[in-house]
């Protein structure tokens, strides 16, 4: 795939950025024709040989449509994570580098739902920047608004997201309340301990009847 300078692209380790030129640049001492790109975030400049374009899986930025789709998943309900913390930034980390805006949005998501019930480690904080960096520059490029203001977008959906969570979260714990105990209610104990002293009480009078009629024969 051939990009033009000016082309609005993502990369999907170092996020979205501008060709800036197309050029042979010095790469460990061997000249080789590169697409610069000028990364929205952080300012890094990355050089891309054109040879490996297919290997970077450098692509252009989404539509807005996509785009509007990616963030409405900040707000979306978030998936279940691994326990263990490793497995859990390794599933983040994927996602953050998959080059897609949905999943991106998705590692954002799940962070943050997580930190609700449970403190964020400093790995998680790590990749919650990184997913959140990535994802602005795209948000910047598509919505034509500085990188500060597309951090603001995603930190407003993020926020929705949260509150939604947590109204769900509370409808759960409600229902689970109002689900009636299997268990026998008072009432229900009080029958029974009626029936039993019921029996009780004709077992005695029958006891009571057999003692009479020995006693008359006796």
């Amino acid at each position: 795939m051939k990009f033009s300078v000016d082309a609005r692209v993502v990369d999907p380790i170092h996020g979205a950025g501008v060709v800036t030129e197309i050029s042979d640049q010095n790469i460990s001492g061997e000249m080789h024709e590169c697409v610069v790109i000028e990364i929205v975030v952080g300012k890094k400049r990355v050089l891309v040989p054109t040879e490996s374009l297919d290997d970077a899986e450098l692509r252009p930025v989404v539509s807005k449509a996509e785009l509007d789709d990616a963030l409405e998943e900040l707000s979306r309900e978030p998936d279940e994570l691994p326990k263990d913390w490793r497995r859990r930034i390794e599933r983040l980390k994927e996602r953050v580098h998959s080059g897609e805006p949905k999943e991106v949005a998705k590692a954002i998501r799940d962070i943050i739902s997580r930190s609700i019930l449970n403190k964020m480690n400093p790995s998680e904080k790590r990749v919650l920047n990184e997913a959140v960096n990535v994802f602005a520059g795209e948000v910047a490029l598509v919505k034509n608004i500085e990188s500060a203001s597309a951090k603001e977008i995603i930190r407003k959906h993020a926020r929705n997201g949260v509150q939604k969570n947590i109204e769900a979260m509370k409808n759960r714990e409600s229902v689970k309340s109002e689900i009636p105990s299997e268990e026998v209610t008072p009432k229900e104990s009080g029958k029974s301990k009626t029936k039993t002293s019921r029996k009780a009480d004709k077992s005695k009078a029958t006891g009571k009847a057999t003692g009479k009629t020995t006693g008359k024969k006796t």
